[in-house]
């Protein structure tokens, strides 16, 4: 099995009855390309959330996120929602906050405009668990981020123990297809030339384009 993320040899293991693999080289754990489910499945189970800004236990729950990241953006700085999902909660947060936000999503915000423009921030909230080919979309958004830059990523880091994350239910959802650890978030700041301004358990990761 080849890790996704580095290209490297992963090693097979099962959790539950589900095949994975782990990476020895920058950590990523990925489930197995048999059961990466099909854009049609992946869009059905994203249906189904109901994140709303109504809802003030989730939105605080977001503000308190955006609360550690926004000290490392500059003011009325431009920010990529990426993978904003049914309802851009973030993205309507940080506009609140003065932010000129875009969001993208492939099923339920498709512009893809964004491509052609350069961010001081591109947020990555809980869409990195989803990424079936993270090397290619990293690199990407790697690219457009400006000089000075940073890319905010928010996914739980993956337990270190295979035991623990068999029993992890963060792996339970049909959607998350990889896992990264503190270890992986640091492997991507190399390896991408980003600074890692923060790396910090349970979820949070912030990296910076050092050019």
């Amino acid at each position: 099995m080849r890790c996704r993320l580095c290209h490297f040899d992963a090693e097979p293991f099962v959790a539950g009855a589900t095949p994975y693999g782990e990476c020895p080289v920058c950590g990523y754990v990925q489930i197995d390309e048999s059961r990466i489910p099909s854009p049609q499945a992946e869009r059905a189970r994203y249906v189904l959330h109901h994140n709303s800004r109504d809802d003030s236990g989730y939105t605080d729950w977001i503000g308190s996120y955006l609360d550690r990241i926004v000290p490392y953006m500059p003011a009325g700085g431009t920010i990529l929602d990426f993978g904003s999902g049914p309802e851009p909660v973030p993205a309507r947060l940080l506009s609140d906050r003065g932010y000129r936000v875009s969001a993208y999503d492939p099923f339920f915000a498709p512009d893809a405009s964004w491509r052609s423009k350069r961010w001081d921030a591109i947020l990555l909230h809980e869409v990195a668990e989803h990424l079936a080919h993270p090397s290619a979309v990293l690199s990407e958004l790697r690219g457009l981020l400006a000089p000075g830059g940073v890319l905010c990523i928010r996914t739980r880091f993956a337990p270190s123990s295979r035991e623990d994350f068999g029993h992890w239910w963060y792996r339970m959802d049909s959607t998350h297809v990889g896992f990264y650890k503190e270890e992986t978030l640091r492997w991507i700041a190399r390896r991408w030339q980003l600074q890692a301004l923060l790396v910090e358990p349970p979820d949070a990761a912030i990296l910076r384009a050092t050019d």
